[in-house]
């Protein structure tokens, strides 16, 4: 009988010597698996941890009501958040949408993001949205600007300002 082996200082089991096979699936245990999948919604699609503080540290903050993940069908495209009105806004990361690069320097993925985005501005312009784009660096280091931004482009009235011209 073998001995159960010992590596660096936790106890492992022996493996088994059987491999199990996979059970074949019939036509309709696929299609059912397929119609179950579909219905969560799609991990290519899901919210980045940066786009969720984004949510949590801007628009919460400012009270905006927002939908994540709103589909143009027609394009089959995702943008991050609609806001209540006809305003998109994405976020866009450094290194997936290439800050700072001309497209030469850009690596395969790269292009194909800014080529998205293009289709994503000609789309939000030609459907009557206001698109937003905000740079992940602008989130992390300089979010007085980000929220100057949305204010702006929201037309949201800061408390503060709004009791100092009062006066």
């Amino acid at each position: 009988m073998a001995q159960p082996v010992k590596k660096t200082g936790t106890y492992q089991k022996p493996r088994s010597k059987t491999v199990k096979k996979k059970k074949k699936m019939t036509v309709s245990e696929i299609i059912k698996k397929n119609i179950e999948r579909s219905k969560k919604p799609h991990p290519k699609y899901g919210t980045s941890k940066l786009e969720k503080k984004f949510a949590k540290e801007f628009l919460d903050k400012l009270g905006v009501e927002y939908e994540e993940q709103f589909e143009a069908k027609d394009i089959k495209r995702f943008f991050d958040f609609k806001i209540k009105g006809r305003v998109l806004i994405e976020i866009d990361g450094d290194y997936y949408h290439s800050y700072g690069k001309v497209y030469e320097e850009m690596n395969p993925m790269q292009k194909k993001n800014a080529r998205v985005d293009a289709l994503k501005n000609k789309w939000a312009h030609s459907n009557g949205y206001k698109l937003i784009r905000i740079w992940e660096h602008d989130i992390n280091e300089n979010p007085k600007k980000v929220m100057k931004l949305l204010r702006d482009e929201l037309d949201i009235i800061d408390k503060k300002d709004d009791k100092k011209k009062r006066h």
